[in-house]
């Protein structure tokens, strides 16, 4: 389970460090294209989270008793942060008729990620007495 928890953590790194990648490339090579999102605000929030759910995988691959807790934290804190920047950057009408849909993905991950992070506390502390 906790590899399987570092696997999920790794691929939540790789896609907010894609979406930092592909917000710099967008911003140079179409610097017209209008976005609701700023581009330098997207891709700096992407490389933070990229960061921060990297080290939340490495420290579950090595077992770290931080890495749980910090995992917990970590996702519940990008759920927030996705959906203060669908409020505050949302120009569409029609983007709030999937808010049940994405409230929905948010529970979910979560619940799986954060069970998943409480089920690896309990074995790390197991190993530990």
């Amino acid at each position: 389970m906790r590899r399987l928890l570092a696997i999920a953590l790794a691929l939540f790194c790789l896609a907010n460090g894609a979406r930092a990648f592909l917000a710099v490339q967008q911003t140079v090579q179409i610097p017209e294209l209008p976005t609701a999102i700023p581009p330098a605000y997207l891709s700096a929030m992407s490389v933070v989270w990229a960061v921060a759910f990297g080290a939340c995988a490495l420290g579950m691959w090595q077992a770290r008793r931080w890495a749980p807790r910090v995992t917990i934290a970590a996702i519940v804190l990008y759920q927030a942060n996705l959906w203060l920047n669908y409020a505050v950057f949302t120009r569409s009408p029609e983007a709030f008729e999937r808010t049940g849909f994405s409230a929905l993905l948010s529970v979910i991950s979560i619940i799986l990620i954060g069970g998943a992070a409480l089920w690896c506390e309990r074995k790390f502390a197991q190993h530990a007495a």
